[in-house]
């Protein structure tokens, strides 16, 4: 049973049976054994999880209810308290625990509902006072979920605990900060605002009078500030159940836009260097572009023009080049070109005469650059209703794009 499952399990446990579970050692049989086992821990095996463990404690018989140890080496200490006890305070008994060995960083405390964990960030082999992370079997987070994994037996890994406790710890701190700040802005935030964005002398007479405004134009931001984020996350599913939608009727009518033969009247098939590429016939572009010789354009696609796409080169999914090719000899030779994907500007600067007469199956698109007006070229496939990874044998597939540009140099 993985964690995801024991989870479920136990979430199963508490909501079914809470009456029953009364004491301490139920809450252990029945919620905490599980979790250390979903965990990976070998919960049968007194070397690796020894209950009631003993440590030479100042107290007389003080025992730990549970260590968890790797390679008999003790990492991990374990007090349980019943169900029915709500933990609202710090661990002092778990703290002395912790002082005794070394070897154990973390220390967990828990009534089987909740767990919390504590390490010693503050002081070495000294437990801080509060913990760092707290999971809650009945309430967590995929975050959560997250965290609590690292604990598992087979990717512990005290420095990475170490790095999330850091960083769990400072998050905790920020926020009670920032809600601080929000809720009862000091003077220095007040002045801070405040100067941003005048240049006048404030005083503390005007920071006084200021509080209330400043207090106002937070909620007031925060507010728009939420539903600017939860409207522009309505406005993307929106929009994607849309695409979703145009994609399934573009799928729709891509399947009866055109016909195999159509498709396959494009051109012939040849391999160069491994990849399978077409030299299209310009009658068949004519007929499957539906439009008379007045209305050929760049932008829909010119069926008469010299150049032409030839094959569009994938790496997984992602079009990282192209062949392109140019008849010439009244189109009885060809002349092939490789370009990248990202390369079409430098190809266009080299061919300007592609940017006036287009090519056959592609038309060119760019995208402009807001900060520095640079335009970024693409290719799009003029074919009504069809992308180039739609027509067959167009597409072909390469496993590393700079390797298949070197060995045809």
């Amino acid at each position: 049973m993985n964690l995801i499952e024991t989870l479920d399990t136990l979430n199963k446990v508490v909501n079914d049976n809470k009456d029953l579970i009364q004491n301490e050692e139920s809450t252990k049989q029945f919620l905490i054994l599980p979790l250390l086992r979903g965990l990976g821990y070998d919960i049968y095996s007194p070397q690796e999880v020894t209950p009631e463990f003993t440590a030479d404690f100042h107290k007389k018989n003080e025992k730990v209810d549970y260590a968890i140890s790797v390679n008999g080496v003790p990492i991990i200490f374990v007090e349980a308290k019943s169900i029915n006890n709500k933990i609202t305070k710090s661990a002092p008994q778990l703290s002395r625990y912790f002082s005794t060995f070394p070897s154990v960083r973390l220390g967990i405390l828990t009534n089987g509902v909740e767990y919390h964990f504590f390490t010693d960030l503050n002081d070495a082999n000294i437990m801080d006072p509060k913990p760092f992370f707290v999971f809650n079997i009945t309430n967590y987070t995929d975050e959560d979920f997250n965290n609590l994994i690292k604990f598992s037996k087979n990717l512990y890994d005290y420095e990475s605990i170490k790095i999330m406790a850091e960083s769990l710890i400072y998050s905790q701190s920020f926020k009670s900060v920032i809600k601080e700040i929000f809720d009862t802005p000091n003077d220095d935030f007040i002045k801070f605002v405040i100067k941003e964005r005048f240049k006048f002398k404030v005083t503390q007479q005007f920071i006084n009078t200021a509080r209330p405004l400043v207090q106002k134009c937070i909620h007031e931001a925060l507010t728009e500030l939420i539903s600017e984020k939860f409207d522009f996350v309505i406005q993307n599913q929106l929009v994607q159940e849309v695409a979703a939608t145009t994609d399934i009727n573009t799928q729709e009518e891509k399947r009866v836009y055109y016909s195999p033969e159509e498709i396959e009247s494009l051109g012939s098939f040849e391999n160069f260097e491994g990849i399978k590429i077409v030299l299209p016939n310009s009658d068949a572009y004519r007929k499957l572009m539906k439009l008379s010789s007045d209305e050929y354009s760049v932008d829909k696609g010119n069926p008469i023009s010299d150049f032409f796409v030839s094959s569009v080169l994938m790496q997984g999914s992602t079009i990282v080049g192209y062949l392109i090719g140019q008849f010439y000899n009244k189109q009885e030779d060809t002349t092939l070109y490789t370009v990248k994907s990202n390369e079409i500007a430098k190809f266009l600067s080299k061919n300007p005469i592609v940017e006036h007469t287009g090519f056959i199956n592609a038309k060119l698109g760019y995208r402009t650059n807001k900060n520095n007006n640079e335009k970024t070229y693409y290719l799009k496939s003029c074919l009504t209703n069809l992308s180039f990874k739609d027509i067959p044998k167009l597409v072909s597939k390469v496993d590393n794009i700079d390797e298949f540009f070197k060995s045809i140099q």
